[in-house]
């Protein structure tokens, strides 16, 4: 049991975010720049077109959202979410969740 609960853990490697090394990276990788790419908050306050810019198309979109999928490893994915404010379309939260 102590065996299969050691082979389980990870350990995330933290990157300083890095928009080449995102755009051309695996999901991984992102996971690895994720935190300080929200921790740094330099997207907000940005519109669509900069957020694309600095990070490719999200996987997913609403009016309101951009998803990208990143991965620390583990069995389950998790995302970079994205949140533009509603009436001027800039981002107004970044978070990650799984």
């Amino acid at each position: 049991m102590l065996l299969l609960l050691l082979s389980c853990k990870n350990e995330v490697k933290l990157e300083k975010f890095d928009t080449e090394k995102w755009k051309t990276g695996t999901q991984l990788e992102r996971g690895n720049m994720a935190t300080d790419l929200v921790e740094s908050t330099i997207l907000i306050g940005k519109n669509k077109t900069e957020v694309i810019s600095i990070l490719g198309q999200p996987k997913d979109s609403t009016i309101t959202n951009f998803h990208y999928i990143i991965d620390y490893g583990y069995m389950t994915k998790f995302h970079l979410d994205i949140s533009f404010d509603i009436n001027k379309l800039k981002v107004i939260k970044t978070e990650i969740s799984d």
